[in-house]
């Protein structure tokens, strides 16, 4: 299997979008601004989450995917989304003890609802 055949259940929207900035002191000084949506890559691998986990996810090869992030981790609720699209395990260690004892933040009630 090759890592695009791995990754083909993620169906990333790339390259992600340009998307200017309009606003008139930028008109006033000839600046353009444009803005790379990477928010925009996938519905529920946000942000830069895709591209910083694809090559790993290809990697992992079926086999269950460990990793660490603090309690309102983006990446632990990406890697989670990305496990259940894929059919890959994954384990997500929370660092910190800012919720011990407390319900689960919605991040990571997210993250256990992906499995």
């Amino acid at each position: 299997m090759t890592s695009s055949d791995a990754l083909a259940g993620l169906r990333p929207r790339l390259p992600s979008p340009l998307e200017e900035a309009v606003d008139a002191r930028f008109e006033r000084h000839g600046v353009r601004l444009l803005l790379k949506r990477d928010d925009l890559v996938h519905p529920e691998l946000v942000g830069n989450k895709w591209r910083k986990l694809a090559p790993n996810l290809a990697a992992a090869g079926g086999r269950t995917v460990l990793t660490f992030g603090g309690a309102y981790s983006n990446h632990l609720r990406a890697t989670a989304a990305a496990g259940r699209l894929l059919g890959l395990r994954t384990v997500g260690v929370v660092r910190g003890e800012e919720l011990a004892d407390r319900p689960l933040n919605p991040s990571l009630a997210r993250c256990a609802a992906d499995g």
